[in-house]
């Protein structure tokens, strides 16, 4: 197993392609999640859709398994990180630990948010607007489940929906602090300088 990590490691393969999504359902699920590998951290989203029908420890349960997901996501990227080793740029500016922290907030930035945050607000807001309207139907079972499946029936569009513009509203934002934080760097440097040429 620790070959395997340290060869995706190498190839710089990025967890949300790879098999290890399916840690959380186990080997026996594999198969039947070879398509679906990427909604394991919408598992929160599931037990969002299932909230009026399950117990609250369900849901809990649900969360539980997308946050432990989540967590092994930020701390594959921050291996990979490590195994690749900084760039010249960011050799010269960072500390080993600041570089790894910054790859492993990015990472759990855009997870809150693309696959927490966003999803569990929009699957909330279906169900709770869904049930007025199926409290409409006569047959119990479209009261009891429409909500719930309409639901979940969003689950499948969450990666579309959210991922591509958080991940680039992100990495605007990121890349706008990099640029301030070295243009503050810098402008210290330069003062450091001057002081030093005064006291000369």
């Amino acid at each position: 197993m620790s070959s395997v990590v340290k060869s995706l490691a190498d190839k710089d393969v990025d967890s949300t392609d790879t098999e290890l999504r399916y840690m959380a359902y186990g080997a026996r699920l594999r198969t039947a999640l070879r398509a679906t590998h990427r909604y394991i951290a919408y598992t929160s989203d599931v037990g969002e859709a299932f909230r009026p029908l399950v117990s609250p420890a369900a849901v809990k349960a649900a969360y539980g398994i997308s946050w432990l997901y989540l967590s092994a996501d930020v701390s594959y990227e921050a291996y990979k990180a490590h195994r690749r080793g900084p760039s010249p740029s960011e050799a010269s500016h960072l500390s080993e630990p600041t570089r790894i922290g910054l790859v492993a907030v990015k990472r759990a930035l855009f997870q809150s948010i693309a696959s927490m945050a966003l999803p569990a607000f929009t699957i909330h807001t279906i169900v709770a607007r869904s049930k007025p309207l199926f409290s409409r139907f006569k047959h119990p079972w479209s009261r009891t489940w429409g909500p719930t499946v309409a639901g979940l029936s969003v689950v499948p569009i969450l990666p579309y929906l959210f991922d591509k513009p958080v991940e680039h509203a992100i990495d605007r934002a990121w890349e706008w602090m990099e640029a301030r934080a070295l243009a503050d760097r810098q402008l210290t440097e330069k003062e450091g300088e001057k002081g030093d040429d005064h006291r000369r």
